[in-house]
């Protein structure tokens, strides 16, 4: 039943953005207006009062972050090898690698979290909770570094698009990242929040999963792929089985056990982003391609995530 629980509330409200668009109840303008408010607005205040409100420390918020970024780089690492051995056109590699280590954290990995921990005391879930929160940041960051690079490097007639400045402003003014940092400021200081303050957040921050989940199925039922259905199954294998098999052993060499070891198996084994799509495209990497990692992924993951759900319960 926790699989269950945990699972399928995301799962229907995906399903449900892809039927809203499919029966043009949502419209390409009302999906990009729900994924920029969940990113710029619902997301950065829902981790500046959750981080804000923590009162039991960052816990193992280092062990995350070396854990989630090692078995992130390693997966890399392999995306690249692998797709060097199929002998990709270079126009698809930077598209193929970014597939087996981007993984949608924030969106489908946070509140699966958030629904993975309910069965723990609400001291345990706040202290993995800022953790996870702290490790989000820098890990999301070296997705778009990473991302942006790989696309520059195998697409030279994308090359003015690659900005070192850009970059560096995206991390800097990044809302998450934002966020964080003031979250652990007012954490550290000890400052309370003002009651109409922070259920501003609250409100606010509570619509950052829905609106997110629902924007995903609404992009998922408009993304079209040829049916290249080997390459999106490579970069499935790496980023769900791979990814967490090699978290799994970085983690128990952390020192992760029990429900961290869970939450950051989950963190591992999330799908790629829509937005990775999106990057693609800008960038004019291989979008056929990147579609269908999305898409297989997105199914794909379903069957590792229940395993790995079903181990550590």
């Amino acid at each position: 039943m926790h699989i269950i629980n945990s699972l399928l509330p995301i799962l229907t409200v995906i399903v449900l953005g892809a039927i809203l668009r499919r029966r043009n109840f949502l419209g390409p303008e009302t999906t990009q207006g729900f994924n920029a408010f969940a990113y710029f607005w619902a997301l950065p205040l829902f981790l500046f009062y959750k981080l804000g409100a923590a009162t039991s420390g960052i816990g193992s918020a280092n062990a995350f972050l070396v854990t989630l970024l090692s078995a992130t780089v390693a997966s890399l690492l392999i995306g690249w090898l692998v797709s060097w051995g199929l002998q990709l056109p270079v126009a698809s590699r930077g598209t193929f690698v970014q597939a087996c280590f981007r993984g949608n954290l924030a969106f489908i990995g946070l509140p699966l979290i958030l629904f993975s921990l309910a069965s723990e005391t609400l001291e345990r879930q706040q202290q993995i909770e800022a953790a996870v929160l702290i490790a989000l940041a820098p890990t999301v960051i070296f997705f778009n570094i990473a991302a942006v690079t790989l696309l520059a490097i195998y697409n030279y007639r994308t090359a003015v698009l690659f900005s070192w400045k850009t970059i560096i402003r995206n991390i800097i003014f990044n809302p998450i990242l934002l966020a964080c940092v003031a979250g652990l400021i007012v954490q550290k200081t000890g400052w309370e929040i003002p009651t109409a303050i922070e259920r501003t957040c609250v409100i606010i921050g509570s619509a950052a999963f829905p609106m997110a989940l629902i924007g995903i199925g609404s992009q998922m039922a408009t993304l079209q792929f040829s049916g290249r259905w080997l390459e999106p199954l490579y970069t499935s294998l790496i980023k769900s089985v791979v990814c967490p098999v090699l978290g799994w052993i970085v983690g128990l060499a952390m020192g992760l056990e029990g429900s961290e070891l869970r939450v950051i198996l989950i963190l591992c084994a999330m799908p790629p982003a829509v937005s990775g799509y999106v990057l693609v495209d800008q960038m004019k990497g291989d979008s056929d391609l990147a579609a269908g990692t999305v898409v297989v992924g997105t199914a794909f993951c379903l069957l590792p995530l229940v395993v790995l759900l079903g181990l550590t319960f």
